[in-house]
């Protein structure tokens, strides 16, 4: 038995992370105070965060941080935060252990080679692979483990879809835990040794196993000494041998151990431990907002950051700007060291992005299981990451393209600004790009010189401008402010007409631009015109119908054709009353439906029709509240005075729900705007498709996950786990769910809301979870705390909500289907984007008609990371084979190399030798379900 001494440090929870950082100094400085030879070895969690929270506050402790961590007697790592791993996107949970790695390598430290999860709210079916291509042989899980689909035992094998595996150790009912507060006194020892070897007697593993001396924010125990030899004295009389160890040690003779021993095998996502312990699986619809604005700053970063820094890597700009780098000013030409310094500093910049985004992420944050105030703490984060990315894409377009914006500012706006189309997606794709067109109205004086001088006039009817040669489509106009930046002069303020649009444009690169208008690009040869789509109203009906798909609408409901499928009242809104807290879900009645009370005619043709219906769900009359009924914690601001509960109406709900059909098009969008002034509810849109299911059959349910698709069946629940806790039949959500049966499937798309239901056909999206506490001990679902009990009326999610989700009818569950769906994802997801730039000017005085990025090719693949490596001095090419049989793919680069390219894990550790490629076209080979990273460098 390897007994580490260790703090489970919650970041922020029922306190915020300043108010538990002061707890977090103190702890480590006594960590620090003993001698290296006399210290006792202290696991911080698995995450290297704490190592900074404590340095932001004691930068003198320093040296000796670093002195104990290279001894190995301080443990963190080899996260950067111990995240939730089911909401965030694969690529996320690699830049957390990139993130982790970088900060310890900085205080000269590794981590543990261990996949360490003690207390995350189950894990993606690809954990193991993501921790075999870091190097880690063992993965220590708590939650998610131990329900009846798993085998009794504390130590398996766990595997992921392309083969790769872990060792899996799980921790005991307490979890980490199970350690904490040991017994000094010899009588109090054998009663807790005869409940750990009657635990591990009832679900064996090697012989090795795991004892965490610790607990939530604990201290090294001060009687650790005497506790430890007392449990090893009262061990020894059943020949086991209690060790003073540290995590490595343990997972060295885990793996050991496990040599040649028959252990039994589990695979895909962990999310049962029904009857073992909780696994807290209701947290994916709690502070849904947050969590879908999580998942749009993840995508920005991934596809609208990351691979315009590569395409300024793929095309080196000859233009400097002396705001940029320091140059040689006889040639206006950077030194290589100047260069380099540069790319060092746009690399920090993205890794600054992303750890910002990185502390959302801990799972009481994530989930949404925190006090307001952390909820608040969250959203300025993520509003902070939403300020660094236009910064971020625009500084790389502008390298790529070659524009300088300190020359052009010495030059007026162009006549005719070209516009500039941005693929985001791997494949090269034309069609309806979502347009910002700005028209110059006149200068905007700021500063002393202000006075007196008159604003532009401004008139808002003015007609959209148009891209020669380019159908177009006007939407929205709206006079705003729009500023000309540039590092060495006083921005520019312009009054401009801001025209929102939509045009058919031809083919953009994969991961390029291409550049519209004026003297950019003549009238094109390639651009066929699409069947248009057409918005009609009858009488009390309105129709959309673009060829491939129809919809009716009235105030009877939405009907949805599709070749010679009919969806009959395809699409609905229901509440349901909520009595559950931030964990789990504890549903009191039937759903109520929300009645469609309106119908307005939205966009027209010929590009997008739409129709918008509007949904509410009326208040309740007031009544009164008996002591029996009331739940105190959340409404103690409802009583008098005197303590008497006082009655109070619970509002209503307003749904604005849009129905958007394009050109050539096969999804049916739906935009969702509304208002919730209801509590203690679930609000759900529900799709309601033609695919009768047996959810219980494999391959019936099929949902997006982290690297790849995962099937799910049920839960099995048995008696023991009804007793402990109720399995919900909701589960997480990332881009699509898909129910199937072997005649036809549909798929439902969403922009980041995280949790969905599939039932017997029809498909529920969680929109607003509204609850106000959060922890209760008074569930039927969950009997007892799962926190602190704490009232958190923000959770209650009152005001304004959006959302966005999509519905796609087709053939029944096939690989043909999956590539279908990714691409209709990638449309949905990442639409073709444009926007005018005023003073675009290339440094040669002409423009880049286009420019090309790396294009994967080869069907059932999907581009995870277009980006730069750790160094940024390398081109990262990251795909994954979606299906179960071999594939092989293509990177096509836009010119030829020479070029050293080498196949990595996903740490970028070189897995062969690097291949030097004369060609643009990168081959590689991909077996069922694998992710292949290929470095890309310049010979």
């Amino acid at each position: 038995m390897h007994l580490v001494s260790h703090t489970h440090w919650d970041r922020e929870w029922y306190h915020t992370a300043g108010r538990f950082r002061q707890r977090l100094v103190p702890l480590i400085d006594t960590l620090l105070a003993r001698p290296i030879e006399r210290a006792t070895p202290f696991l911080l969690d698995g995450q290297a965060i704490l190592l900074a929270d404590f340095l932001s506050v004691r930068p003198d402790q320093e040296t000796a941080l670093r002195a104990h961590l290279a001894a190995g007697v301080l443990e963190a790592g080899p996260w950067y935060v111990l995240a939730d791993n089911l909401i965030p996107s694969g690529e996320a949970v690699v830049r957390n252990l990139q993130a982790g790695a970088r900060l310890l390598s900085h205080l000269g430290a590794q981590s543990p080679r261990v996949a360490y999860c003690p207390d995350t709210f189950g894990h993606p079916a690809m954990l193991p692979a993501i921790a075999a291509e870091f190097g880690f042989d063992v993965a220590i899980v708590w939650r998610g483990v131990g329900g009846a689909s798993h085998p009794a035992r504390n130590t398996m094998w766990w595997s992921s879809a392309d083969g790769q595996r872990v060792l899996l150790h799980h921790l005991p009912p307490d979890g980490y835990e199970v350690g904490s507060a040991l017994p000094a006194d010899v009588q109090q020892s054998r009663e807790r040794w005869t409940k750990l070897a009657e635990h591990w007697r009832t679900r064996p593993g090697t012989g090795v196993v795991l004892l965490p001396n610790g607990a939530d924010h604990h201290a090294l125990q001060h009687d650790r000494d005497a506790a430890v030899a007392s449990l090893a004295a009262v061990a020894r009389v059943d020949a086991a041998v209690v060790r003073d160890s540290t995590l490595l040690a343990f997972a060295e003779a885990l793996v050991q151990s496990a040599r040649d021993l028959p252990l039994p095998t589990v695979s895909g996502e962990l999310r049962d431990s029904y009857g073992y312990t909780w696994t807290l699986q209701g947290t994916f619809g709690t502070r849904a907002a947050q969590k879908r604005t999580n998942a749009r700053l993840e995508r920005a970063l991934l596809h609208d950051v990351e691979p315009w820094m590569a395409l300024a890597w793929l095309h080196p700009s000859r233009v400097w700007s002396p705001m940029t780098s320091p140059h040689d000013a006889s040639s206006n030409q950077p030194s290589p060291q100047a260069e380099a310094d540069v790319t060092d500093a746009r690399s920090a910049l993205l890794s600054h992005a992303w750890e910002a985004l990185l502390r959302t992420h801990p799972h009481d944050t994530l989930c949404g299981c925190s006090t307001d105030a952390v909820a608040l703490a969250m959203d300025d984060r993520q509003r902070a990451v939403c300020d660094m990315l236009p910064g971020l894409r625009h500084d790389a377009l502008q390298r790529a393209l070659g524009h300088d914006p300190v020359a052009a500012r010495s030059q007026s706006p162009l006549d005719s600004p070209p516009v500039m189309i941005r693929n985001r997606g791997a494949r090269t794709r034309g069609g309806i790009a979502e347009v910002r067109l700005i028209e110059t109205l006149g200068d905007v004086r700021v500063g002393p010189g202000s006075a007196g001088h008159a604003m532009p006039r401004a008139y808002v009817a003015a007609p959209t401008p148009d891209i020669p040669g380019v159908l177009m489509q006007a939407g929205r106009t709206s006079l705003t402010h729009a500023r000309r930046e540039s590092p060495q002069h006083y921005p520019d303020d312009d009054l401009v007409r801001e025209h929102r649009a939509l045009a058919w444009v031809p083919p953009v690169p994969a991961h390029g631009v291409r550049v519209m208008s004026g003297e950019a690009e003549a009238p094109s040869q390639e651009l066929v015109a699409p069947r248009p789509v057409t918005m009609e109203a009858h009488d009390d009906v309105m129709l959309l119908d673009n060829g491939a798909v129809r919809v009716e609408c009235s105030l009877r409901g939405v009907s949805m054709r599709v070749g010679d499928r009919t969806l009959r009242h395809a699409l609905s809104l229901e509440s349901t009353t909520d009595a559950g807290d931030s964990y789990t879900a504890s549903l009191r009645g039937a759903p109520q439906a929300l009645r469609l009370v309106r119908m307005t005619a939205g966009a027209r043709g010929p590009l997008r029709a739409s129709v918008v219906l509007r949904w509410i769900l009326d208040s309740d009359a007031p009544a009164s509240l008996d002591a029996k009924s009331m739940r105190v914690p959340s409404d103690i601001g409802s009583m008098t005075e005197g303590g008497t509960p006082r009655t109070r109406r619970n509002g209503g709900v307003r749904v604005d729900t849009e129905l958007i059909l394009d050109a050539e098009s096969r999804l049916l969008r739906c935009d969702v705007r509304g208002v919730n002034r209801r509590r203690d509810h679930r609000l759900r849109l529900c799709w309601h498709t033609d695919v009768v299911n047996d959810a219980s059959v494999p391959g019936q349910i099929v949902a997006d996950a982290a690297f790849g698709p995962v099937q799910r069946a049920p839960i099995i629940a048995t008696a023991k786990a009804e007793g402990i806790e109720s399995i919900p039949r909701t589960m997480p959500m990332h881009r699509w769910i898909t129910c199937a049966n072997p005649m036809r499937g549909a798929t439902l798309l969403s922009d980041g809301l995280a949790e969905v239901e599939p039932s017997d056909g029809t498909l529920s999206l969680t929109l607003v979870r509204a609850i106000g506490e959060l922890s209760r001990g008074d569930l039927p679902e969950r009997p007892g705390h799962a926190g602190w009990p704490c009232a958190t009326p923000r959770s209650q999610s009152l005001g304004a909500f959006r959302a966005r989700a999509a519905l796609l009818v087709h053939e029944a569950w096939s690989d043909t289907t999956l590539e279908q769906l990714e691409e209709a994802a990638d449309a949905f997801l990442l639409p073709l984007r444009g926007e005018t730039w005023r003073d675009y000017r290339a440094g040669d005085g002409g423009y880049a008609r286009s420019l090309a990025g790396p294009e994967l090719i080869g069907r059932g693949l999907r581009a995870s990371a277009v980006s730069l490596s750790a160094d940024g001095q390398a081109l990262l090419l990251r795909a994954v084979n979606l299906t179960e049989r071999p594939l092989h793919g293509e990177w096509r680069l836009p010119h030829d190399g020479p070029w050293h390219v080498t196949r990595t894990r996903l740490d970028e550790t070189a897995l062969e030798p690097a291949r030097t490629l004369a060609s643009a076209s990168l081959t590689f080979s991909a077996s069922p379900r694998a992710i292949v990273t290929l470095l890309v460098r310049r010979v």
